[in-house]
Formats: structure tokens, C-alpha cells, sequence
């Protein structure tokens, strides 16, 4: 769930012509394609992909927003030729990519000399929740960020965001810095993150999952009691790795 503040913040000091290409790698609902395509009146090609076919590759949707859509698994070679995109966005794909080494090679084989990257990872495992139960949101913020949700991750890593300059700034590809973008959310409402990020959590329950139904039930009881009293809080930092392609 990106908001224009998050993108906003995502995007600060990135400078586009308005012929610019963009490449989005994991782009969801195309959020972030949108609005740098409104913000940067951008006229070149806005291209997206995703690993899991979504209701906005209609036609009709990829017109509406003005750009391509298409299923692709970015873990794998991507078919489009070298130097082909003035800015890549990446967000929460990183730790779902086995070989990133090698996915970092094929993002630099794609950028245009002097190209930008923007990429940016939430460190699950320092999400906040307050709440009654320390214990209880302790396994549960810990279970989230270290569970391989089956059917479309390859790997997975709660410390993700942590070592993003790590891996992009180790690779010798890009050139760049690191900053730390904290969302933080008081409202406990349907259209805000950690009230989704809640709801996530009853698709990993049972025996295969982190949390029991009788834990996650407790948990719900708890955010809704929390956001009662006014003392609720949900904070997710976001590490934002904004580099430059390394002429090799």
C-alpha cells in the first residue's frame, strides 16, 4: 500500500525528463507507475511487472493508467534489452530474489548510462505494534518477517531492509546512499498498512503458520482494544537505496 507521502518520500531528489522509461519490479496495483507518471508528467514507456497475474493487465486498466503491465518473475532473466530504462523501482522484492547477486547484475544490464535505482525494503522484523501482550506481538511481528509464504516467495529475510546498502553498495554496480523512511500510523482503520498488515496474518495460521487461531484472535482483540484507548501505533521503516549505474 503505497500513498503518494510514502512514494513522495521514496522519491525524494530523483529527477526524471519526461521522456523517461521506467521500469517497476513488483508493482502491485501500479501505484507507484501512476504516480510517477502524474508527478514527472512523464510521456516515455512506464512498464511494471509482477510475478502473479492481477486484474490490472486488462487492456482497459493498462489504457486507464497510461502504462504496461505485464507477468514476469523478476528472479529470472527479464526480456528486454540492455540499457533500456532510465529508472528502476524496486519495493519489498528484494528478499524474494535467491541469486541477488545476480538479480542486481541483470537490474544494471537494464539501466541507461548514468541510469537511476530506487530501491527500497521495509525491515520486518522492526515493525512496532503496541499493544497488551509483548510476547504475543513479539511472535507474531517475528513470524511475519521470517515466514516463506508459499506459491510466489523464493526466499525470505526479516533483517531485509538492514542489509539493503549491504548488497546494493557491495555489488560495485551502483553508486549511492541509504536513508530510513519511518511510516507511522495511529488509526487502526481498513485503509491504512498495519491494519492490513493484521489482516495478512490469518492466512499463516495453524500448524504451518506462526500463530494459532486462538493467538491471532487474541491479537485482533488486543490492536482493537489498544486503538479504543487512543494508544495505538504502528510504525515500518523503509530502507531507500537511491544509486546510480556504474559504467564498468
Amino acid at each position: 500500500m503505497l500513498t503518494p507521502k510514502i512514494l513522495e518520500a521514496f522519491f525524494s531528489g530523483i529527477t526524471l525528463p519526461k521522456d523517461a522509461a521506467v521500469l517497476d519490479l513488483g508493482c502491485q496495483n501500479a501505484a507507484a507507475l501512476a504516480w510517477l507518471k502524474a508527478t514527472y508528467q512523464l510521456e516515455g514507456k512506464l512498464i511494471g511487472i509482477d510475478k502473479r497475474s492481477k486484474d490490472f493487465e486488462t487492456p482497459e486498466i493498462q489504457q486507464s493508467l497510461g502504462v504496461s503491465l505485464l507477468e514476469r518473475n523478476a528472479a529470472e532473466p527479464l526480456d528486454f534489452p540492455d540499457e533500456s530504462f532510465d529508472l528502476i523501482f524496486h519495493c519489498n522484492v528484494l528478499e524474494c530474489i535467491p541469486d541477488t547477486a545476480a538479480h542486481l547484475r541483470e537490474l544494471h544490464r537494464l539501466l541507461k548510462p548514468g541510469g537511476q535505482i530506487v530501491c527500497v525494503h521495509e525491515d520486518w522484523e522492526s515493525i512496532v505494534l503496541n499493544g497488551g501482550s509483548k510476547a504475543l506481538i513479539r511472535k507474531a511481528v517475528l513470524g511475519y518477517a521470517n515466514f516463506l509464504q508459499a506459491g510466489w516467495m523464493d526466499s525470505c529475510d526479516g533483517w531485509i531492509g538492514r542489509r539493503l546498502w549491504g548488497y546494493c553498495n557491495g555489488s560495485g554496480l551502483f553508486q549511492g546512499e541509504i536513508s530510513i523512511y519511518d511510516h507511522i500510523e495511529t488509526e487502526y482503520a481498513e485503509s491504512m498498512r498495519g491494519w492490513q498488515y493484521i489482516q495478512d496474518m490469518q492466512y499463516f495460521l495453524g500448524p504451518q503458520g506462526f500463530l494459532s487461531e486462538a493467538e491471532y484472535a487474541e491479537l485482533l482483540a488486543d490492536m482493537e482494544d489498544v486503538y479504543a484507548r487512543g494508544a495505538y501505533l504502528y510504525a515500518a521503516p523503509y530502507y531507500v537505496y537511491r544509486g546510480r549505474k556504474i559504467i564498468l
